[in-house]
């Protein structure tokens, strides 16, 4: 039995594309909701890790 490398590389790249795809959609989506909620955590005088830290730790 022989190995061919030319069988198996355009999974690789196929992989690959879909985890970059993936990362760059988590990307968006927690870049969306941290700019949705500025505002209000603006006003509220609060940081970052004290707005979002609080509700994942009540978890």
């Amino acid at each position: 039995m022989t190995f061919e490398l030319l069988t198996v590389t355009p999974w690789v790249v196929a992989l690959a594309v879909v985890a970059l795809v993936a990362v760059v959609l988590a990307v968006v989506a927690v870049t969306d909701v941290v700019r949705t909620h500025r505002p209000v955590r603006m006003a509220r005088h609060e940081s970052i890790r004290s707005y979002y830290g609080r509700p994942a730790l009540h978890h």
